[in-house]
This record gives C-alpha cells, structure tokens and sequence, in this order.
C-alpha cells in the first residue's frame, strides 16, 4: 500500500478570496478526483479547523494507492495536473510525505 499525504499552506489573499474560501476551493476540486481516477484506493481531504499555535497548515490531503505504480499513474492525470497548478497559484507552502504501509 502506498500512501500520499500533503499538507498546504495558503495565501491570505488570491484575487479579492479570502483564505476560507481558497480552503474550501482546493478541497472541491481535490473531493472530485476519486471519480475520475480509478487508482485511488482512499481519498481524504481535510480543512484545519484547530486554533492553536501549531497549526500551521491550512488544508491536507491523504490519500492512499495499492502501490507506488498506481500512485504514478494518478499524478499524470490531467484532471491531477490541473488541480495541482490551481493548489500552486493558492499556496505560500507545501509539505509532502509519501510513504509505504
């Protein structure tokens, strides 16, 4: 089992939309692709909703693949590609861990 987690960071401001907004934009577009990519095995994103001095990200993203082939398959994705240049014109920072399990 291959597992991508992803953590982001994101602006205050993106054109006039506030960063709660941005969150609930990139958790959308993420939410959508299960149904268009078949090698997702789990898929789950989540809006940080803590308030404590820690919590430095803003939304994450675990997701897990029956192993690391299906896993480049997902990233090629052009649904993938476009989710991920909307994320990078939103986002000051990205933290990404991809483990097996």
């Amino acid at each position: 089992m291959y597992k991508h987690m992803v953590l982001w960071k994101l602006k205050s401001e993106v054109d006039g939309v506030g960063k709660r907004d941005l969150a609930l934009e990139v958790k959308r577009r993420l939410d959508a692709l299960p149904s268009i990519i078949s090698e997702i095995d789990q898929y789950e994103v989540g809006i940080n909703i803590g308030s404590y001095g820690a919590s430095f990200f803003d939304v994450s993203l675990m997701s897990v693949f029956p192993d690391e082939v299906a896993f480049k398959a997902y990233c090629v994705y052009p649904e993938h590609d476009a989710v991920v240049a909307y994320i990078q014109s939103v986002c000051e920072a990205e933290e990404i861990v991809d483990y097996e399990a």
